[in-house]
């Protein structure tokens, strides 16, 4: 790996999510505290960013806002050219379905459900019959190297298998994007980095655009780019070549 320095913006034909003039404060008592100050920002299509951070520098707020589950108080956020922070709720309810794959740190499984169930659950909202779910839900498990674990439920799993489970249940819609937030923070070293090269190969041979927040260096290694925040704002920025 080696670090090129401040990487230049990309042009606009290869922006995936275009972030200009965002603004997000939360109100704490009488007061309303700033996260966010007009950030303007562009991530890539095929893009893996790393988001780094103090605690309180913006990455989650900035990462639930990409991922339409916030909106900002003021500035907009297009998603291959549609200004998310425009739609109504339900719609944007119905874009982050179709659009959004999530990661937590902690799996959010369902404990009665087994793995090629908890896959499945996202296609439960679409059209798809029974079987096309199922072929799906072990499409997506064969990708993480699960095949021979759907039937087990969450509490059979190691806590890699579950976050693979969950890295399956993320793709399984197809999805624009995948957000990640701390990934590899409940994980041993070796579950963390099978986990990474599983994001690293969704990114490099299925193209999926990739946004994660992390406190580790290490995990963040794996990222095409890496934006250090500092209260609220864009502290620099590295573009990677891995080897």
């Amino acid at each position: 790996m080696s670090i090129t320095g401040v990487s230049e913006a990309p042009t606009g034909e290869d922006v995936l999510i275009a972030l200009r003039d965002v603004s997000k404060g939360y109100r704490r008592g009488g007061q309303i505290v700033p996260v966010l100050s007009k950030f303007t920002f562009d991530i890539r299509c095929k893009e893996f960013l790393a988001l780094m951070g103090p605690s309180g520098s913006g990455k989650s707020t900035l990462l639930n806002l990409i991922a339409g589950i916030d909106s900002p108080d003021h500035g907009s956020i297009k998603v291959a050219g549609e200004d998310i922070t425009r739609l109504p709720e339900a719609d944007l309810a119905d874009w982050r379905a179709a659009n959004v794959g999530f990661i937590f740190q902690f799996y959010n499984l369902m404990p009665v459900l087994t793995a090629l169930e908890n896959v499945e659950l996202p296609l439960t909202l679409t059209g798809l019959k029974r079987r096309e779910r199922r072929d799906r839900a072990q499409l997506a498990l064969s990708l993480v190297g699960l095949s021979d674990r759907v039937k087990h439920l969450p509490s059979e799993l190691s806590g890699g298998q579950q976050q693979r489970v969950a890295i399956a249940r993320a793709i399984v819609t197809d999805p624009t994007m995948l957000v990640a937030d701390e990934p590899t923070g409940d994980l041993d070293r070796q579950s963390a980095e099978e986990v990474l090269g599983i994001m690293q190969r969704l990114n490099r041979e299925m193209g999926k655009t990739i946004v994660m927040v992390t406190h580790d260096g290490r995990a963040a290694a794996h990222a095409k780019r890496i934006m250090h925040l500092e209260k609220g704002e864009l502290s620099y920025l590295v573009e990677q070549r891995l080897e």
